[in-house]
């Protein structure tokens, strides 16, 4: 290894950010981040009810407006005091490893580093696998400090809850019904799980699960969180564009709410760092945006996004060569200055993202992207 790599990998185990938050909008194709709607599905091929108001809300003749239009937080903040990988038209493609291309399996890799062969499809069982959570959940420095909200109920059995011990909310379970401390906004929030319509079975509203985060917050400080949206990949499979769209730029909304609630609390203020992604593509073809899996073509390509503390202003990457979505799990560590491939020998031919997201190149020559 390249004894200048190795420097910048060892000079990680100095804590760059106290926190970390790593959020997930589900089945977000990387074509609407860095291309923002497509004309082509805005209209009856995307099952969209109102043309006209959805081309006035979301359509923009320049695709750097469009996705500044669709996603206002994460290109005006994330992408110029952050950065942003994925965009294969210069250089920088983001690609699951995993052969399945849904959901569970994405997961999987997000969180450990490694695709597992075993993990086929979203019925798998509690995850044999430990993830990045568990693993910081059981030092002393993260103990009772490691949290997950998500609104799919099946991140129970990704995070493996009964091995685990994590603190994890997913789905429409109430995830105030058993705290001691109450307060009127977790008796609320749990009303509100219980008497809202499922309208996706067992995946939650986003609304419901960022306003439990939010809530959470107020009496508990953790230093590593996860929050899992679901809505864009719902809206998507059931053939309504102009509601993924929606789902979308409400994500980002939430995100860029959640950024502003931490900011102004000391415990969070200028030592987080926010890592935002998705867990598979989805296709490409006009017939396949509402699919993805093992056969359809674009489900491999994925994205992310960076900011926070020691994570220079390099805006879009270009030029980095293939970075991969088994890279994300040691990047969380790395945020807080542990070394997870160290301790999880399925992970540990995966380098973190880190070098590349302290050097302009490869090479680790520090250069700002033009945006």
């Amino acid at each position: 290894m390249n004894a200048l790599l190795l420097l910048v990998l060892a000079q990680t185990a100095t804590p760059l950010a106290k926190n970390v938050v790593l959020i997930v909008s589900d089945g977000v194709r990387a074509r609407e981040i860095f291309e923002g709607a497509d004309r082509s599905l805005m209209g009856e091929a995307g099952g969209v009810e109102n043309e006209a108001g959805c081309v006035e809300k979301f359509w923009r003749a320049d695709a750097r407006a469009r996705r500044e239009t669709l996603m206002p937080f994460f290109w005006k903040k994330v992408a110029r005091e952050g950065q942003v990988f994925g965009d294969g038209s210069r250089g920088s493609p983001m690609r699951v490893t995993n052969k399945a291309r849904v959901s569970y399996p994405g997961y999987n890799e997000l969180f450990t580093g490694a695709a597992d062969h075993r993990i086929e499809t979203n019925a798998w069982v509690d995850n044999p696998n430990v993830t990045v959570f568990e693993w910081l959940n059981a030092k002393p420095a993260f103990s009772g400090k490691v949290s997950a909200f998500a609104t799919w109920a099946t991140f129970a059995r990704i995070f493996a809850v009964g091995r685990s011990k994590l603190e994890v909310h997913a789905g429409w379970t109430p995830p105030f019904e058993n705290d001691a401390e109450r307060t009127p906004g977790k008796d609320l929030i749990d009303t509100l799980h219980r008497s809202t319509t499922p309208l996706f079975g067992g995946n939650a509203l986003d609304a419901l699960t960022s306003a439990a985060l939010k809530e959470s917050l107020k009496t508990k400080r953790p230093r590593v969180v996860f929050l899992g949206l679901g809505e864009t990949d719902e809206w998507m499979h059931a053939g309504r564009y102009d509601l993924a769209l929606e789902a979308l730029s409400r994500a980002d909304a939430t995100i860029a709410d959640l950024w502003d609630t931490m900011q102004a609390m000391p415990e969070y203020k200028d030592s987080t760092t926010f890592i935002i992604t998705t867990d598979h593509g989805r296709g490409g073809l006009p017939w396949e945006w509402k699919h993805h899996g093992a056969s359809v073509l674009g489900a491999e390509d994925i994205w992310l996004g960076a900011i926070g503390p020691g994570i220079p202003p390099l805006g879009v990457r270009s030029s980095t060569g293939l970075v991969t979505q088994s890279q994300v799990a040691s990047t969380v560590a790395h945020v807080l200055g542990e070394d997870w491939r160290a301790s999880n020998p399925r992970a540990g031919s995966t380098l973190p993202l880190w070098p590349l997201l302290v050097s302009g190149r490869p090479s680790l020559t520090l250069q700002r992207n033009a945006e």
